[in-house]
């Protein structure tokens, strides 16, 4: 706010303010009032009303001067109307009425939004532990009728189970911290357990897996770095698996290797695989929501929210996760773990 914009604003009733004085000069000369009196008079005016309009323009200036900078230090701004004060002029009070009534609005909304996304939340939860019953009841039958079609169909509900899992876990990553603990955790194990999980899949593509011997512990929930460990292995299989997305491939025997790097205070887990590759301008993208790529959309398989997901729950849990890749020849997975019980704080 400054004097010249000010100054604008009110021209229209100092110039009335003005015309009316001198209006008044003329009526006193009318009736013959003596010279200094009237020059006493004019002075007095000039004085009172700057002093009145200085007045005015600091009380002004100061309170919005101090609304703008309250704004630009907040990083959420919707909550400027907590950290302002009630003005003491009427403009500035029925600006902060008007904040204080659509803030509460907006409080009152977004309670009913967080309202509605738990109860959804709690629905979602409750139906994937529902469902659940009926796909382990159609694995054991199964199981029990074992012929081409029966396991055909297994593979489905595999699919089927993965998705569902997928969802719950993308449902409660906005508030990971309320389902997560940070603890030593055996990396080997996880990764034993994502393979085994996995053992058909590999089978049936008849993929080497090749894993470094160490017996690492980090600082990680179990239960997330698998979600993770999963995705990532998931994709390998599915991107080397597909022979018919790449001549080029098919003579290269399909391999996943999983090793660790000791890099300062920090632990590199890697997991490389020989497959497709990914091209230069996805990789940027591979994180995002909704991603698939061009090898995605050739294999139609691809939600693009396994890695979105990943990354998300990487980063809750402080872990660093990137991809390199090179066309038609290999892309690299590195998830970096912090060696320090610190982050459990």
């Amino acid at each position: 706010m400054n004097i010249k914009d000010y100054l604008k604003e009110r021209s229209l009733e100092i110039f009335l303010n003005f015309m009316f004085f001198v209006f008044v000069i003329y009526i006193l000369k009318l009736a013959y009032i003596e010279r200094i009196t009237i020059h006493f008079i004019v002075l007095l005016w000039i004085a009172l009303t700057s002093i009145s309009i200085l007045y005015d323009y600091n009380k002004k200036k100061s309170y919005y001067n101090q609304l703008l900078l309250s704004l630009q230090e907040l990083d959420k701004k919707y909550l400027l109307p907590v950290v302002i004060n009630e003005a003491s002029f009427l403009e500035g009070k029925i600006l902060y009425k008007i904040l204080s009534i659509t803030d509460k609005a907006m409080n009152e909304e977004v309670n009913k939004y967080k309202f509605n996304q738990e109860e959804y939340r709690e629905y979602l939860d409750l139906w994937v532990h529902e469902i659940k019953t009926p796909i382990a009841a159609s694995k054991l039958i199964i199981e029990n009728n074992k012929n081409e079609t029966t396991l055909s169909i297994l593979e489905e509900i595999e699919k089927v189970e993965s998705f569902i899992e997928q969802a719950l876990y993308y449902s409660k990553s906005n508030e990971l911290e309320m389902d997560y603990i940070i603890k030593e955790t055996n990396l080997r194990k996880c990764i034993n357990n994502t393979i085994k999980k996995n053992k058909k899949l590999i089978r049936e593509n008849k993929i080497c897996i090749d894993i470094e011997d160490f017996n690492e512990v980090v600082y990680c929930d179990s239960k997330w770095i698998e979600f993770i460990l999963n995705q990532i292995i998931v994709n390998s299989i599915k991107y080397i698996g597909n022979k018919n997305i790449n001549k080029k491939l098919e003579k290269e025997f399909p391999k996943i290797s999983i090793y660790t790097k000791l890099k300062g205070n920090s632990l590199e887990l890697y997991i490389k695989d020989n497959g497709i590759g990914i091209d230069k301008k996805d990789l940027d993208k591979v994180f995002s929501k909704g991603f698939t790529g061009i090898n995605g959309r050739k294999i139609k398989k691809s939600t693009g929210m396994g890695l979105y997901i990943s990354k998300k729950l990487a980063d809750k849990m402080y872990l660093g996760i990137e991809i390199d890749s090179i066309i038609n020849k290999e892309t690299t997975v590195k998830i970096t773990f912090p060696k320090s019980n610190m982050i459990q704080m």
